[in-house]
């Protein structure tokens, strides 16, 4: 059965979401097709955004506007916040298989999606691998660089798959570079374990790769290669007809982007709403800690130093996801924590371990004892919830 392909430009990548919206609409319905989407945002439009499994104290959006960006808050994509202007384009991936352990899993899917990158950008003479969730890179001597941002994502429907491409080819425009680091914030131990202390410093354009190596290819060569290596290794299909949205999935689309652009749904899972909720003489404890991928955490404490709720977020990426309806995996964490005290750390080893052991979940590259010493670090900062500040609110 032929893919077909959507192209849309000057949009803001708030779309996205909302794609990803209507691709789950559209399977439960039972009118789905396999599609891929080429977004290419402009200069005018640039956008900004964080995961949806990201802490949406991150995001301060009334600034990102101010500054001239769209802000917005993912639907079915892990990993961390993002830019996304002119010269970085993204392709999505829509299609369906069973969701099975071992066989068929976010670790499977996205190992899939990034060695088709990989093998993209060889075919067109790079020097290129796939490293883990998330990092296509280009070998320049005994540098790696990041060109591509990937991963696979399992949400709403147990088979319905999400996957992206995410190409780097010309930098990211300073306006846009210095609005990402004063509108969201960005967790230190992020890059503990990396040379590079800044999300640009770890990428490099693949179009200044190109001229560098004598490579002499456009943007859309790497699109196309892209295109044909993901839609065979995703979804078993070789041919790929260019089509337009329906009218009715058009109108969907301009209905559902308002919202993913919202502080409602941008701020919907976040440690100051958590305070909000805190009973009285709580306390609230912040940490990051930095696994394969970061991992956040925000713990309510009683008066009696027992858990009353918590957040586990951050970069990484899990299954359930997150929906608008539900927060997905996070349930499982908040259910198994809650009234475990502080002190007892082999009663919440245990009650992580029970989360990793469920047959529905899935949180790759991480481990329970990650999970366990993010929850170790907020526990020692514990402030009255009245003091916590949101990171970004300090800065003017």
């Amino acid at each position: 059965m032929a893919v077909r392909r959507i192209d849309l430009s000057g949009i803001p990548n708030s779309y996205w979401s909302a794609i990803d919206n209507l691709m789950a609409r559209e399977m439960s319905e039972g009118t789905f097709r396999k599609t891929v989407v080429v977004l290419r945002f402009s200069e005018s439009r640039p956008s900004l955004s964080i995961g949806i499994n990201d802490d949406g104290d991150r995001m301060h959006p009334r600034r990102a506007r101010e500054r001239g960006h769209t802000p917005f808050r993912h639907l079915c994509c892990g990993g961390g916040a993002g830019a996304f202007t002119a010269g970085l384009p993204l392709i999505l991936y829509y299609y369906r298989k069973p969701y099975e352990k071992p066989a068929v899993t976010l670790l499977s899917e996205s190992t899939l999606n990034g060695e088709a990158n990989a093998r993209a950008l060889r075919r067109l003479g790079f020097t290129a691998e796939y490293r883990a969730i998330g990092d296509t890179e280009i070998l320049i001597g005994e540098a790696r660089y990041k060109v591509i941002a990937s991963y696979a994502g399992n949400y709403a429907l147990p088979d319905y798959w999400s996957a992206c491409s995410s190409i780097i080819w010309s930098p990211i425009p300073p306006q846009t570079a210095q609005a990402y680091m004063e509108c969201i914030y960005h967790d230190p131990e992020k890059f503990e374990d990396k040379e590079t202390k800044t999300p640009q410093a770890r990428m490099k354009p693949l179009q200044e790769v190109a001229k560098q190596q004598g490579i002499s290819i456009q943007l859309e060569d790497v699109i196309e290669a892209v295109i044909e290596e993901n839609v065979r290794a995703l979804m078993g299909e070789e041919t790929v007809i260019s089509e337009s949205w329906a009218p009715e999935e058009e109108e969907e689309l301009a209905r559902t982007v308002p919202f993913f652009e919202s502080e409602t749904w941008i701020k919907r899972l976040s440690t100051k709403g958590l305070c909000a909720m805190a009973p009285a003489a709580s306390r609230v404890g912040v940490a990051a800690y930095k696994s394969r991928k970061l991992i956040r955490a925000s713990l309510i404490v009683n008066e009696r130093g027992e858990i009353h709720d918590c957040l586990i977020t951050g970069d990484f990426y899990w299954r359930p996801q997150p929906t608008i309806f539900s927060i997905g995996a996070l349930d499982y964490f908040r259910e198994a924590l809650r009234g475990l005290p502080l002190v007892a750390e082999d009663e919440m080893a245990k009650a992580i371990e029970g989360v990793f052991n469920r047959p529905d979940f899935e949180m790759p590259l991480i481990r329970p004892e990650d999970v366990l010493r993010a929850i170790r670090k907020a526990g020692e900062r514990l402030i009255p919830v009245e003091a916590y500040r949101e990171p970004l609110a300090a800065h003017a």
